[in-house]
């Protein structure tokens, strides 16, 4: 029986007698005097489940309101961590108190609220299936406060944070756990015996019935911004709104118009040089606010949306123009938007959701307009959805569309089977695609999973969606096991090992290599952690890297084995530290003058926290190859020695809860020497060849300082800088310094931008 079932009257009881509650981190109401009480709290990591080496006192109750939680943390004063961070970036050096609350009661998603003693909010969303997302912001309070011998902290969780199911019903059926972080041994508490990082914690919260409120909700969100580039030229006042409103009877819309997005944080830089293209989260608030009914992924794999191909740049065909030139140079990295709608609506068996955005038209381009329907119907445990999306370029005057059929069965709290059948059709030409995987954990401390995905080479989903690749075939089969409960004189406080084995292949099965990995992960009872794998690759085709030749599909690997040695130190008050070391090789070939590939990769980093309110990150990765493997054209490749240098550092300052200074950097430095040209054959065997291959070297440069101050919870005022550049050169070799060096001195982009944006 779960806790949570202890206290279901009182909680009920609570619920009908509660007076209004002030949040300010003092628990003194009379209501918290009738509110239910947990105080027993279980190590769940490491997944030990043993009673809580310190006392923990949670009490809880509902009203017309929301939900409110008081935590009761008691601690020494001098082990209390409370070091400073933006939202949703919480160090681990920081104590912490949350709940996950499923407000409908099916098991398909949990929402997260968590807060640091700093008084730093996160909040995230944990679908089935998938991992804690944290992109989501919602609109709820908490306050903590800091007493001699125990801290506490104060939530209160309104029913309109999200879109709840309607339901006519006096009662509705929530499932909820609690939990804590000690971040003197970096271990998690939970009243359920679950753990938000475990594969089956959706099945293990534990289940309420509480009163069934009703509230709606209507918000503002004008804006003025103001944006300059020093470089180009460019020039913008933009004046907008975002408008979210919740009915409080399971039906939401949620609407922008003429959105500005320049206070988003700045993407990792990352230099790709294969034919799958990268994947970047969405950081834009809009496009995450309830947009959980319309998250159909499998892990990096593929999203049947991705919200950043709204806004991205249009395409431009400036030889074809009147005045090419002007072309060129009014050339956007985006495309404005003229709106976006979406609306939602949940009933007791089923949620249903359309999703509109149409982009600006500009110069020398049109936007696109954007479309997508989803629906999930809900039998028990079982769920079958169907998904469509609709794409209208109207400058290249085509369309693309995608129908999916999801279905989901959660067997047992032990085995949960999923599948998505899909199909496209992008001018005329249709495509399908498959997608069945179950995970199975016989064990609390065991895992199996696998799954199967198969995608025509006509299969295009990445108009509005996002693919790793098409052509392909996959199978993949993982298992773990975690042991603990050492004996007191060992240092291992947790060992985790798993195994994965996979095999890929495009559909006119060219096998690439079968890969299997091994991964040993460590966790130390003084809070460091260690973690070795190794990878072995049998010998393959690679069907990528030719780009789809249809002559030339693919080219022969070799065998290869790599591994990865991960340290992460403990937290030594105001500083911590890893390292990462990396090693790959593989046999040279016969059909070309080769040494031999081996790759060599480093990592440092470590972050400091002087005081609370001040931290600095740094990190250097170095990355060497021999025989690195790029193509060029055709049937054309080379190999280079290559080295690549990525400098980070960041820094954040925060004066109270109202004003936040970060500064955000990355430079990247990539030098190409000693070329070799070689040529595939049909058989996909690499030979000598003679062309005029030349080394390059490429430098990239990121820099962004953001003021930002909190004039009320969700209005802000944002001041940005960012500066930064690209460089390649194919002629002259340059030395490290001069590849990060010359990005600054001559910018692609230097801008100031000012933001206000009101709640109203």
């Amino acid at each position: 029986m779960h806790s949570f079932q202890k206290y279901l009257i009182i909680f009920f009881i609570s619920s009908v007698n509660a007076e209004l509650i002030t949040v300010d981190g003092s628990l003194d109401e009379a209501a918290w005097g009738n509110a239910s009480e947990i105080n027993e709290y279980f190590e769940t990591v490491p997944f030990t489940l043993e009673p809580a080496r310190v006392k923990t006192i949670t009490k809880i109750f509902s009203n017309e309101s929301g939900i409110y939680i008081g935590f009761k943390n008691f601690q020494e004063n001098s082990s209390m961590l409370s070091n400073k961070s933006m939202r949703d970036e919480i160090p681990n050096n920081v104590d912490q108190n949350g709940v996950a609350i499923d407000f409908d009661g099916d098991r398909l998603k949990a929402y997260m609220f968590f807060v640091t003693l700093a008084n730093i909010q996160g909040d995230g969303i944990r679908r089935l299936g998938g991992r804690p997302e944290f992109d989501w912001d919602g609109d709820w309070e908490v306050k903590t406060k800091k007493y001699n011998g125990y801290w506490i902290s104060e939530f209160l969780i309104p029913w309109n944070v999200v879109l709840m199911k309607n339901s006519d019903e006096k009662e509705r059926t929530i499932n909820i756990t609690t939990f804590r972080y000690l971040a003197v041994d970096q271990s998690w508490l939970n009243n359920d015996k679950t753990s938000g990082f475990r594969v089956n914690f959706l099945s293990n919260l534990g289940s309420i019935q509480v009163n069934n409120f009703s509230k709606g909700k209507l918000n503002y969100f004008p804006y003025i911004s103001k944006t300059y580039n020093s470089v180009t030229g460019f020039n913008e006042d933009r004046v907008g709104t975002e408008i979210f409103f919740n009915t409080g009877t399971g039906k939401q819309i949620n609407l922008t118009v003429n959105p500005d997005f320049g206070q988003a944080e700045s993407d990792e830089v990352i230099v790709n040089f294969t034919a799958q293209e990268t994947f970047y989260s969405e950081k834009r608030a809009f496009f995450n606010e309830n947009q959980s009914l319309f998250d159909l992924s499998h892990y990096d794999r593929y999203r049947v949306i991705n919200t950043r191909r709204i806004g991205a740049q249009s395409s431009y065909i400036c030889s074809d123009s009147t005045n090419e030139e002007l072309c060129d140079s009014t050339k956007k990295t985006y495309t404005d938007i003229n709106f976006a709608l979406r609306y939602t609506q949940k009933n007791q068996n089923g949620d249903f959701g359309i999703f509109v955005a149409q982009e600006s038209d500009e110069s020398f381009t049109k936007g696109k307009d954007f479309v997508a329907l989803r629906s999930r119907n809900n039998f028990g445990t079982r769920s079958i959805g169907y998904f469509l999306t609709h794409v209208e370029d109207n400058f290249l005057n085509n369309n693309a569309t995608v129908n999916v059929v999801d279905f989901t069965n959660v067997k047992s709290e032990k085995l949960t089977l999923y599948t998505d059948l899909l199909s496209t059709n992008k001018e005329g030409i249709n495509g399908f695609g498959f997608r069945s995987q179950f995970i199975y954990k016989p064990t609390s401390l065991s895992r199996r999973s696998g799954s199967i995905l198969f995608f025509e080479d006509s299969f295009q989903l990445n108009d509005f969606g996002y693919l790793k690749r098409n052509d392909w075939f996959h199978v993949g089969i993982g298992s773990d096991v975690t042991k603990i409960n050492y004996n007191n004189s060992s240092r291992i406080k947790e060992r985790k090992i798993g195994t994965d084995f996979n095999y890929d292949s495009d559909t006119s099965g060219n096998s690439n290599p079968i890969q299997i990995r091994q991964e040993y992960n460590f966790l130390y009872k003084n809070t460091s952690s260690f973690q070795a794998s190794w990878d072995l690759k049998s010998s393959g085709k690679d069907t990528t890297i030719t780009r789809k030749n249809v002559d030339f599909p693919y080219v022969k690997n070799k065998a290869s084995f790599s591994y990865n040695l991960d340290y992460e130190s403990p937290s030594y008050g105001i500083w911590e530290y890893d390292w990462r070391i990396g090693y790959e090789t593989a046999d040279k070939y016969k059909s070309w003058s080769s040494e031999g590939y081996q790759r060599r990769y480093l990592k440092v980093a470590g972050s400091l926290y002087p005081i609370n309110d001040f931290n600095v990150s740094f990190s250097a990765r170095v990355r060497e190859e021999d025989e690195w493997l790029n193509w060029i054209e055709g049937n054309e490749l080379a190999v280079y020695d290559l080295t690549q240098k990525i400098i980070s550092f960041d820094m954040n300052w925060f004066r109270g809860r109202k004003h936040e200074i970060r500064l955000k950097s990355q430079f990247v430095a990539l030098d190409a020497k000693n070329p070799k040209s070689l040529i595939t054959n049909k058989s996909g065997y690499l030979q000598d060849y003679i062309s005029n291959v030349s080394p390059f070297t490429e430098g990239i440069t990121s820099f962004q300082i953001r003021y930002k101050y909190e004039i009320v919870p969700l209005s802000y005022i944002y001041i940005v800088y960012t500066k930064g550049g690209r460089i390649f050169d194919d002629e002259n070799e340059k030395n490290t310094s001069k590849i990060f060096k010359d990005p600054w001195e001559n910018p692609d982009n230097e801008i100031f931008s000012l933001k206000f944006r009101l709640k109203f």
